[in-house]
């Protein structure tokens, strides 16, 4: 009877332990989202991230930019066909470098125009990838410089976009500013 006891209470103490482990262990999960959702709304707020120490870098060098452009041209396209090229568009063409160490899928970010006085012209939401290529990979390889298009739609009853679309390269200010990158292995990061 008592060996019954004692098994009994083995089995109990053997079983109580691996709950309080893994409710040890889905507490530090919800420890880690828990952080990942305050990083998140700071980012949103526009307050700056403080990173945790042991977090490894996730770019190439330190003191670059995580994604480097260069504007090549600016051009207008208009639309020809009304089924599917029904818009105008004002086409800015760049070479993107990426200088993170991890291959990346896509980009998200803001395109900002300036005038030459310093007023804000424009700011769209842009999201920056490859194109699918059954050759190539779509994947942006780090260090890798590659052309992307980005279009704004044009339309003629906004007065900014007709200076947008009208003054010279040298007259306007363009900047973009990378927010969100998603990597190729499922892990985002929020840029700051």
């Amino acid at each position: 009877m008592m060996k019954k006891v004692l098994s009994g209470l083995t089995v109990l103490s053997v079983i109580s332990f691996s709950f309080a482990q893994s409710l040890e262990e889905r507490v530090e999960n919800l420890e880690k989202k828990i952080k990942q959702l305050e990083e998140r709304v700071l980012q949103l707020e526009g307050k700056p991230v403080i990173q945790s120490k042991e977090k490894e870098p996730i770019l190439l060098k330190e003191g670059v930019k995580p994604v480097e452009y260069t504007m090549i041209q600016k051009k207008f396209h208009k639309g020809e066909n009304k089924l599917y090229d029904r818009d105008d568009k004002i086409l800015l063409v760049f070479n993107f470098t990426s200088n993170f160490k991890k291959d990346v899928d896509v980009l998200y970010g803001n395109l900002k125009i300036y005038d030459k006085s310093g007023n804000e012209l424009l700011t769209q939401p842009i999201k920056v990838y490859k194109p699918l290529d059954f050759i190539r990979s779509n994947k942006i390889k780090p260090g890798e410089t590659f052309r992307r298009t980005i279009e704004i739609i044009y339309e003629t009853d906004k007065p900014n976009l007709k200076y947008i679309k009208d003054a010279p390269v040298e007259d306007l200010k363009i900047e973009i500013q990378f927010n969100k990158v998603e990597f190729s292995d499922g892990s985002v990061e929020f840029l700051n």
